[in-house]
């Protein structure tokens, strides 16, 4: 082979290299600009799902603040309250500051519910007091001042053994919150919206 031919066979190999590089280069640019167009469209969807996500979080906010600052209302007094000795020694303080002796009956019983995970205990106190007409009266507003979260179940009044006592057969239930479980509910909760 004589050196012209060699010089043709070592230009065309070189040809040949450049071509491939350059195919390879391309390909590699086209692969690139794929993937940059793939993910800009991936973050432009996200973006769409995070400010619809914000604008649902908003509404939900705004339709449930009637309730949210109802329970806020209602905070305190689910507070005072968390367990059996607390619901009784309410009930006593309350007997012994309005003055009234005669407790014909009385007779406390825990409930207990698996179903309610925020209320899984309540206490049904029943009460037989004959005692002066205010004082049991003033007595069973107390009641209501300080465990507002109970629900009267019977209350019977008849007259007493003089013309100014009356006997009155009361039953309330009083719900016993637990707050830590309605907070590790709502982080529950929380997990789940952040999870995809």
């Amino acid at each position: 082979m004589n050196p012209k031919q060699f010089a043709c066979v070592v230009l065309l190999m070189i040809i040949g290299g450049m071509t491939y590089a350059a195919q390879m280069i391309h390909n590699k640019v086209t692969t690139t600009r794929t993937e940059a167009e793939d993910a800009d469209s991936a973050a432009i969807t996200a973006e769409n799902e995070r400010s619809t996500a914000e604008i649902a979080t908003t509404m939900f906010k705004a339709d449930t603040e009637d309730v949210r600052r109802f329970l806020r209302g209602w905070m305190p007094s689910i507070e005072r309250v968390q367990t059996q000795q607390e619901a009784e020694q309410t009930i006593e303080l309350s007997l012994r500051e309005r003055g009234i002796n005669l407790v014909r009956s009385r007779k406390t019983e825990l409930k207990t519910s698996t179903n309610n995970k925020i209320i899984p205990k309540s206490l049904l106190t029943t009460l037989t007091i004959e005692e002066e007409y205010a004082k049991v009266l003033n007595w069973l507003g107390d009641i209501e001042r300080r465990l507002p979260t109970a629900r009267m179940k019977v209350v019977q009044i008849t007259g007493g053994a003089s013309g100014r006592q009356l006997k009155m057969e009361v039953s309330f239930e009083t719900p016993i919150f637990d707050l830590a479980a309605a907070d590790a509910v709502k982080s529950k909760e929380k997990d789940k919206a952040k999870k995809p």
